[in-house]
């Protein structure tokens, strides 16, 4: 059963202290939502300021009955002070209201100051109450395309009066979003990336099936999700863009806790190994799960700490700078490590940024030698996204650089630190290939500069864990 509620609010306000055009004020609000199985309620907050003094803070719930009726609650609160900062409490009332099945009701009471002077509110809410039957998909998909409003749909592409059959549902597309609706689930949109990412893997015709939820935002406020009957969802975040998660891999995924967890949000959709087995893995900002033997299994992985790569680096950049004979490095470290990075596909690795800093031996006694700061920041990537079969070839190239002199003599130091920068690193550097089949399923930087290579939980994965980390010891 849904409730689809129309409503219109007017707050008739009267500053009685106030003199002239600015006595009075009329604050309107309106609007259209739904109440169903999966959202019982809703609440709306409005508020409206008249002279100098008054501002009413007017709060509507609205809870859907077993039987098809409205429960409202209207809370009225008069506050001595137009400014939102102002907690001056001088006068309250409410209003209980039942409005009946298929039902218009008009609703007014008036909120007062008790405490001093004649400021008061006049309050009316007009309702309809209109059930519509879940099973009645089409009017279910029109309700809710008018609750969306056509800002956010856009004209329907199908026809809204006959709806689509698809797998598990109907359907009816528009410019913006398009609604499923079944009779189990009621209607529910999918619009932007996620859409995006639903249709590239089949719609309705993949496992996922048809959505559940509306496109909804995350507990920790910055990605966003649907889920789908078919045991998936499809979580979008601003620095992975949108990635499918099912079954297994998804259930081990919730159990820690979401995108909140240790894991954080998924980097690529689920990937099958191989298609005679059910051996799939998906990889997440923070590690990767791998599904075998209808059962979590954990990856076997080779690391290489955040010190370790800066020790690394070091190494490296002396080794491109070594024709800056009077060069003295005094320090490098890791200053950065940025989020992982937009794709539709495959989101990229985090990038870690180094500072260098020392000075130049510029062979007079008496004056300081000039300084200098290098800022370089470091793209770590694969040349292929790692499935569990394909070779790999792991890079690492320089994404963006910034060179700072200062001191007496410092525009030759900069002219040669240019030079040292642009050829050193105009190639990317190869930290090792990985062979085919051995298993390989994810390069990732991790968030404290590290780097670590993760690869199938079985026999074969462990020895390539094992000959990957002997490698990478030697770095």
């Amino acid at each position: 059963m849904q409730n689809k509620i129309s409503y219109s609010s007017v707050m008739n306000i009267v500053d009685h202290e106030t003199f002239g055009s600015n006595e009075r004020r009329t604050v309107r609000n309106s609007g259209i939502f739904l109440l169903d199985s999966s959202k019982k309620t809703n609440q709306l907050f409005f508020m409206g300021k008249c002279g100098g003094e008054v501002r009413i803070e007017l709060t509507i719930n609205f809870q859907q009955n077993t039987n098809g009726t409205l429960s409202i609650k209207e809370s009225a609160k008069l506050y001595e002070g137009a400014s939102t900062n102002s907690r001056d409490l001088d006068g309250k009332a409410s209003k209980n209201t039942l409005v009946g099945i298929n039902e218009n009701k008009t609703i007014s009471f008036r909120v007062r100051n008790t405490d001093e002077g004649g400021d008061y509110a006049d309050i009316t809410l007009q309702v309809s109450n209109v059930v519509i039957d879940e099973t009645d998909c089409k009017n279910s998909i029109k309700a809710k395309a008018q609750t969306l409003g056509s800002g956010f749909t856009g004209s329907a592409t199908s026809n809204i009066n006959s709806p689509t059959s698809v797998r598990g549902g109907k359907r009816v597309t528009f410019q913006k979003c398009d609604i499923y609706c079944s009779p189990q689930t009621g209607p529910h949109e999918i619009h932007g990336a996620i859409r995006q990412k639903y249709n590239s893997v089949g719609g309705p015709n993949n496992d996922l099936v048809i959505p559940a939820t509306d496109e909804t935002t995350t507990p920790d406020g910055r990605g966003k999700f649907n889920h789908f009957t078919g045991n998936g969802s499809i979580y979008w975040h601003p620095t992975t863009g949108p990635k499918l998660v099912r079954g297994g891999i998804r259930h081990t995924w919730a159990k820690t806790g979401w995108e909140r967890g240790t894991f954080g949000y998924p980097t690529s959709d689920e990937i099958r190994i191989d298609p005679s087995k059910a051996e799939w893995f998906s990889d997440f900002q923070n590690g990767v799960i791998y599904w075998a033997k209808n059962k979590s299994i954990k990856p076997h992985t080779a690391s290489l700490s955040g010190a370790k790569v800066r020790k690394m680096f070091e190494k490296i950049f002396k080794e491109k700078a070594k024709d800056q004979k009077d060069l003295n490095v005094e320090s490098v470290r890791i200053s950065t490590v940025s989020d992982t990075g937009y794709d539709f596909t495959r989101s990229k690795n985090r990038k870690v940024t180094f500072k260098i800093s020392g000075n130049y031996e510029s062979g007079i006694f008496f004056i300081p030698n000039p300084s200098y700061t290098i800022t370089l920041r470091i793209a770590f990537e694969s040349d292929k996204n790692p499935d569990g079969k394909v070779a790999c070839t792991l890079k690492a190239r320089l994404d963006h650089w910034h060179i700072h002199t200062s001191g007496v003599g410092h525009d030759k130091l900069l002219k040669g630190l240019k030079k040292a920068v642009l050829e050193g690193f105009n190639k990317p550097f190869e930290l090792g290939d990985v062979p085919k089949n051995t298993g390989f399923l994810s390069f990732k930087v991790m968030k404290n500069g590290g780097i670590k290579l993760y690869f199938k939980g079985d026999v074969l994965g462990s020895f390539a864990a094992l000959v990957a980390q002997k490698k990478l010891d030697k770095m």
